[in-house]
């Protein structure tokens, strides 16, 4: 009996598996969540200078502005300027004389709206603008599943914002260290401004998680459009006291006497408003993980007409995706000068019937004319700039996507040169500019008219802030032509950071002219009162052509980034 023997099958040893290291799930291609910082530094670079900044240019603002005892007592009474039904709508007026109190009284609005605005963009596009793109499908059928993409994704969220507050909050102390008076109860101790951050944060996270959730169901934006409007609804009716539920509802009224910059702490409050801030995120990923990727109801929000949708060539194709950009840009620019032109004629009025300090603010001040609204605007110009320098930095980053999300192959497999990709994207950009630097000089003028000034020369005065913006551009292209695309933007928004740096501290801190001579907005006179350098204008024109043209010829002559 013969027996059929089997030969036993060899064991194949399986390749193993290389772990990733912890450095590249951080920040990088290791995680959901490395992947997302890593395509975040843009926005955490923009809204950490912008936080930043701010704080460190209202503290040398304000010890400039009102360095004396006798001058900080006439800051209460600029209170009485503002019409009574509107003094409440920036918060209450506590301890103004101090830099805190002024900070949060003045600009404390602007930070939390502002900032929840923020937000508000970040988080719609978070899950559902990239799922409105088909560039989920692939992520989400991976072993990890849905939920682990959404809280991965939302986690980097939170980190950028986070890290911006974190920013903030340092910068707020710096400044009150550096530029405050303690004698007059300038100092903000790290508690006070940590207690600021996160009232900003836990705003920030109520209003962005009403619209994440939104965006699950309606769309990346209808969730905009509704969450903005929320939370507009909601900060008006607190301010202008209508009462009735809508006030009961707004975080803003149960936060009214958390005034962190002032050492008036309400902790039960603000914790109630970052509960219900997590609550819409869980709801927002609970809707993401059990609807289909992309499915929204359609509410029918106004649609790009069909000469801006980037049909008509390159440079319409690349003007057509960076216009809702710009107008966004535009909008917010406008409204700040708006805001801004609003307010110089009620506060002029006020200061006009008290000669010791008009007298003060000309010994401050010798060549600004306080009664005109350029005078003003000129004192908010370092503002202006930086918020205009990080608007190029953003275009540049829409022009970039090309390479960096993997399209410009297939576009140059078109008749298209290479030259000619360039100088469309850098062209594109510079239009971008200018129907941001439109929208501002309207908004300008609309609120100088209707506080009662004339807002022809800041309305000109406009004109610096795109020239400005042209020149980051220049940088960005020239950067991405040259050597990688990929961190064109992020270098543009650096050169904004340094140049604002430059020209705000080298003067008070008596640091050697020639580092103030390299920022260009050192360079333009006082254009918002009328008086102009050219040296400013022709380097910004230089800087904005010569930029994209050297960038035209480098992407010439490298590869392609893989």
């Amino acid at each position: 009996m013969a027996a059929e023997l089997t030969p036993r099958p060899v064991p194949v040893a399986s390749a193993p598996v290389a772990s990733i290291p912890l450095g590249r799930r951080l920040y990088g291609l290791g995680s959901v969540y490395g992947k997302t910082m890593r395509d975040s530094r843009l926005s955490f670079i923009i809204a950490a200078g912008l936080l930043g900044g701010m704080a460190l240019l209202l503290g040398v603002a304000v010890s400039s502005v009102f360095p004396t005892p006798e001058a900080r007592t006439k800051v209460d009474e600029l209170v009485g300027s503002i019409p009574a039904g509107l003094i409440n709508l920036f918060g209450k007026p506590v301890s103004l004389g101090t830099l805190g109190g002024y900070l949060t009284y003045k600009y404390g609005a602007i930070f939390a709206l502002g900032t929840a605005l923020w937000s508000i963009f970040a988080l719609t596009g978070t899950l559902a603008g990239e799922a409105a793109k088909g560039s989920l499908d692939l992520v989400a059928a991976a072993p990890f599943g849905k939920r682990r993409l959404a809280l991965e994704k939302l986690a980097a969220n939170q980190t950028v914002l986070w890290a911006s507050l974190a920013v903030l909050a340092i910068g707020t102390t710096a400044s009150a260290a550096m530029f405050g008076d303690a004698a007059q109860g300038d100092l903000i101790p790290p508690l006070s401004s940590i207690a600021f951050a996160l009232w900003l944060g836990f705003l920030a996270i109520f209003f962005g998680g009403i619209a994440f959730a939104l965006s699950q169901l309606v769309g990346r934006g209808g969730a905009i459009a509704i969450g903005s409007v929320v939370m507009l609804v909601l900060w008006l009716s607190n301010g202008l006291d209508v009462g009735g539920p809508l006030v009961a509802l707004s975080p803003y009224h149960w936060t009214s006497n958390h005034i962190g910059l002032v050492g008036q702490f309400d902790w039960g409050p603000l914790v109630l408003t970052g509960l219900a801030g997590v609550a819409f995120l869980v709801i927002g990923v609970e809707l993401f993980v059990r609807r289909d990727l992309g499915v929204t109801i359609s509410i029918g929000i106004p649609r790009l007409p069909a000469a801006l949708l980037g049909v008509g060539g390159p440079l319409g194709r690349a003007f057509g995706d960076m216009f809702p950009r710009a107008l966004a840009w535009g909008i917010g620019m406008g409204l700040m000068g708006a805001l801004l032109g609003a307010l110089v004629g009620p506060m002029t009025r006020q200061l006009s019937g008290d000669p010791q300090i008009i007298a003060m603010f000309k010994a401050l001040f010798p060549t600004v004319d306080f009664d005109s609204s350029g005078g003003w605007f000129q004192l908010y110009a370092e503002l202006l700039f930086i918020a205009v320098g990080f608007a190029g930095a953003t275009f540049v980053a829409t022009w970039r996507s090309d390479e960096t999300d993997g399209r410009l192959e297939t576009v140059l497999a078109t008749p298209l040169s290479r030259a000619r990709w360039v100088l469309s994207g850098g062209a594109s950009a510079i239009l971008a500019v200018a129907v941001m630097t439109v929208l501002l000089a309207l908004g300008i003028g609309a609120g100088s008219a209707s506080s009662g000034v004339s807002g022809t020369d800041p309305m000109l005065g406009a004109a610096a802030l795109g020239l400005y913006a042209a020149a980051i551009v220049g940088i960005g292209v020239a950067v991405g032509g040259l050597w990688r695309t990929s961190l064109a933007a992020e270098i543009a928004a650096l050169v904004v950071v340094g140049t604002y740096l430059l020209d705000l501290l080298v003067p008070p801190l008596k640091l050697p002219e020639w580092l103030h001579q390299l920022a260009l907005t050192a360079h333009f006179g006082q254009p918002m009162v009328g008086e102009w350098d050219l040296v400013g204008v022709v380097a910004c024109l230089v800087v904005g052509v010569g930029g994209i043209l050297v960038g035209t010829w480098g992407f010439a002559r490298r590869d392609i980034e893989r």
